[in-house]
């Protein structure tokens, strides 16, 4: 049996981690957990030793650029501790749009040095522009987390080879299944992007991670959980090659 990955999560946003960590060990679950600040990624691998299921992602959330300045030394730092660049992108939502240059400026920076990594991208009202610099920096190893925009742009990004992690908020709305419906299932992935979603109605818990693939077996048709943890794997290891 394949195992489950979960492929953006907050490890750090939970007030009982350290549980939280030991439980994903043991559930086997392979696991990405982002940072919104390189600081917190330097803080994640003091705390916990990056495993076979937990690996940790140095990250400068597109939110944080209005309000926080943008630690490039520790960024760099942490490129050498890992392959996985997350969560990192733009957000050009009308709370956040007014910091749109130096959003664009911190995520051109991340995708020139991170050339050679995973990266979980948020893009939020701003896929011109993060299409334009994923192009730009020949970023090949793309997932487009909680991707909320339309099926012209979405297209784009399968063309550019981005994959897209799929989460249970975005199986719950029409856009998200409309969009889930178009997706190449060789292009997809599940995330949980705990805790700021819900699984079944109630807030999520590592123990729903199942109940995500379920609801994305469904939406896609797919007969069989099990086909779908096996395509999951299949993507991983496609993503992992080059």
């Amino acid at each position: 049996m394949s195992k489950l990955i979960d492929m953006h999560f907050h490890l750090d946003f939970y007030a009982n981690h350290q549980q939280v960590y030991n439980r994903i060990n043991q559930m086997e679950q392979h696991t990405l957990c982002v940072t919104n600040q390189p600081e917190i990624f330097e803080s994640c691998i003091e705390l916990y030793k990056p495993t076979k299921y937990v690996q940790f992602g140095v990250g400068f959330h597109p939110q944080n650029a209005g309000r926080l300045g943008f630690g490039k030394a520790s960024f760099l730092r942490s490129l050498s501790y890992t392959k996985y660049v997350g969560e990192v992108g733009l957000d050009f939502s009308k709370e956040y749009v007014c910091h749109k240059d130096k959003q664009i400026e911190i995520f051109d920076y991340v995708c020139q040095v991170s050339r050679d990594k995973i990266m979980s991208i948020h893009c939020r009202m701003a896929e011109e522009d993060v299409y334009s610099i994923l192009k730009k920096n020949r970023n090949k190893k793309t997932i487009m987390h909680w991707y909320t925009g339309n099926e012209r742009w979405m297209e784009r990004f399968v063309e550019l080879g981005c994959f897209f992690s799929i989460n249970s908020n975005m199986i719950r709305s029409n856009n998200g299944k409309q969009i889930i419906s178009q997706i190449p299932i060789n292009r997809i992935f599940v995330e949980s992007d705990g805790p700021f979603t819900k699984v079944l109605g109630r807030k999520y818990t590592i123990e729903k991670l199942s109940a995500i693939y379920e609801e994305l077996a469904h939406v896609k048709g797919i007969t069989g959980v099990e086909i779908l943890k096996k395509q999951v794997t299949q993507n991983y290891l496609s993503l992992i090659k080059d």
